[in-house]
């Protein structure tokens, strides 16, 4: 399990946040016809050898308003571009459950699957039997016909991901990270941003642990330091610089964090000298802009504070 996984999976195995994110997406129609207080984890995963390459998998089931129920998965893409055909891949996926149901003597449920897209590629949904030459009424009868539902996280601007889509602060968290994680200028940028939809959690040191997933995942797969999210952290929570530097420890500690500096030191040993010191500016221009002092400019980016404050001149 990559650390895409990993960060979604621990989000969204809580409750209230699932609902949160199925409220966003479901139709209005059938989310009156559900009881989301009813949700219930299935601990088991649907996904076999093949479709663990495109899907990991969150099972909930809960009751419809006729005390019927109903199996949502969520399903998150965790490749960067959409699959040729996730039609079938779904029919397989949804074949795995009613297979498992019939096996233990179970009912079949209806089954409602979302996938959760965070590439750069815009994810378009055509109907299935669209995908078949020559398909007209006539012939469209033989084709299985189901929807799926879709959050594709890049279609969203910041506002509408903040103050529409979600309730929950893990999810407006979890859908700006992902949105930017391809572009980690853009990240930096937002950072602060991002961080603050946390601010309640900081300040009471609730649900730490899922804070500290948040702050592995960004200093496990970008250079984004320590130091730098202490510096943001401590904008929004005293509290905040204590659960950055417990992350980095146990990062530390479980030799993940030197790991992966070395990996980067290495892999950039030739002929990019440039384009780090270009990211180092253009860190610097962005921490100008939000106000930062010229003292920790320099302690995290590198970069003298003669030249620092040559590029506050420049502005």
């Amino acid at each position: 399990m990559n650390e895409h996984d990993k960060l979604f999976k621990e989000i969204e195995s809580v409750k209230e946040n699932a609902a949160d994110l199925i409220r966003s997406v479901f139709p209005k129609e059938i989310i009156n016809e559900i009881d989301l207080d009813s949700l219930q984890l299935d601990n088991n995963s649907y996904t076999d050898k093949q479709l663990k390459d495109h899907y990991i998998d969150l099972v909930y089931n809960c009751k419809r308003k006729d005390n019927r129920c109903v199996t949502v998965t969520l399903l998150f893409e965790h490749k960067s571009f959409k699959p040729k055909n996730e039609y079938l891949q779904l029919l397989r996926y949804m074949t795995n459950i009613w297979s498992y149901q019939e096996k233990n003597r179970e009912n079949l449920t209806l089954i409602v699957p979302i996938i959760f897209y965070h590439g750069k590629q815009r994810w378009k949904i055509v109907p299935f039997k669209d995908l078949f030459n020559g398909c007209d009424e006539n012939w469209g009868q033989f084709v299985p016909d189901f929807r799926y539902l879709l959050t594709d996280v890049a279609r969203y601007d910041d506002e509408t991901i903040k103050n529409k889509l979600y309730k929950r602060e893990f999810n407006r968290a979890l859908v700006l990270i992902f949105k930017y994680i391809g572009n980690e200028s853009l990240l930096f940028e937002k950072l602060y941003d991002i961080m603050f939809q946390l601010k309640e959690y900081l300040d009471n040191e609730k649900d730490v642990q899922l804070i500290m997933s948040f702050l592995t995942y960004m200093m496990s797969l970008t250079n984004i330091t320590a130091e730098y999210l202490t510096t943001i952290t401590r904008q929004i929570s005293e509290k905040g610089e204590d659960i950055v530097m417990s992350t980095a420890m146990k990062l530390r500690e479980e030799g993940k964090l030197e790991g992966r500096l070395e990996g980067k030191l290495e892999g950039k040993l030739e002929g990019i000298n440039e384009g780090i010191t270009k990211g180092k500016l253009e860190t610097a221009q962005k921490m100008i802009l939000k106000g930062f002092s010229v003292q920790e400019i320099a302690e995290i980016t590198g970069i003298s504070e003669k030249e620092i404050n040559s590029l506050k001149k420049m502005r």
